[in-house]
């Protein structure tokens, strides 16, 4: 179902990746590429500690690309109390749309001590949700839980697994309803869930909510059944500091934590900074691996 082949692109070299709903793709374009849609989208997480000023590049990149909206995994900062830096860098985005999702730094300081973050995920609400580069509010009160259309028919779901371990009752009832509006709609042809802890059970990584116990895997096997059950595109997370593309239940998933936190060195050839293009065709969602360093992305599987 994929086609895997490496093509040079502005300040990196990557590895693109072709995602559809069936029917076989080609080999993908070089840069620049204007789908049928006009849709791209630029998508990362895990900047805190970015000593080596990924973020802005990746910002920077976002804007000279054309990308319709900047889809952020979570974990801006190293503790919620700078968040307001983050905010200084965001500036460089605009006018781009910008969408995250919420991580464990945001709402636990340095990540894990769990030290008033109900008020530090309110404060992340009201700085980061309900303005104009962000026009969306929670549809869970006291969370970070969102759903948005965006051009190229795509239906962005925005998920919170890291101010609690897994999705709770609330939020996986409230994640079937939205799917299954999402389907009914004729205009939605692609459903992309964003979060920043990878699902369990997913064969790469452990560090997701395979770490934060027995109930946060049933969760997330719940979740799972619903994504597999309405045909979601794309799973994306972060939290792990390292780039990696698999299937999970036969749905292609990525985890792009690299947009400038420190690098998982047991990954490997895997840890690099970087983020996702994501280009919207009429058949296919085309994913494209842009590496900061500039070096080349071979030796990534393309199963078919």
């Amino acid at each position: 179902m994929r086609a895997v082949s490496p093509a040079s692109i502005l300040t990196g070299t990557v590895l693109a990746f072709a995602l559809s709903c069936g029917g076989a793709t080609g080999a993908p374009p070089m840069h620049p590429w204007n789908p049928p849609t006009g849709a791209r989208y630029i998508v990362g997480g895990d900047s805190r500690d970015d000593a080596s000023h990924v973020l802005p590049w990746a910002f920077r990149e976002a804007k000279a690309r054309g990308a319709s909206s900047f889809f952020f995994l979570g974990d801006m900062e190293l503790t919620p109390q700078l968040d307001p830096h983050f905010l200084n860098e965001l500036t460089l985005l605009d006018p781009i749309p910008f969408y995250p999702a919420l991580g464990n730094h945001e709402v636990r300081v340095f990540g894990f001590a769990n030290i008033g973050s109900r008020q530090a995920e309110g404060a992340f609400r009201k700085r980061f949700l309900g303005t104009p580069r962000t026009p969306i509010t929670s549809s869970i009160e006291d969370k970070v839980v969102y759903s948005v259309d965006v051009p190229g028919g795509v239906h962005f779901i925005a998920l919170d697994n890291a101010s609690q371990d897994g999705f709770g009752p609330a939020q996986l009832g409230w994640l079937s309803h939205d799917l299954e509006q999402a389907r009914a709609d004729p205009r939605v042809r692609y459903v992309i869930v964003g979060m920043h802890k990878p699902l369990a059970h997913n064969g790469v990584s452990t560090h997701g909510m395979d770490s934060d116990g027995a109930q946060a895997a049933l969760d997330s096997d719940a979740a799972l059944a619903l994504f597999v059950k309405y045909r979601v595109a794309l799973v994306l997370a972060s939290h792990v500091h390292e780039f990696a593309h698999f299937s999970q239940a036969g749905i292609e998933s990525y985890i792009t934590g690299g947009l400038g936190a420190p690098l998982d060195r047991s990954g490997a050839d895997r840890a690099f900074h970087h983020f996702l293009q994501l280009d919207v065709g009429d058949d296919a969602i085309h994913v494209t691996v842009v590496r900061f360093d500039g070096k080349p992305t071979f030796g990534e599987e393309g199963a078919e």
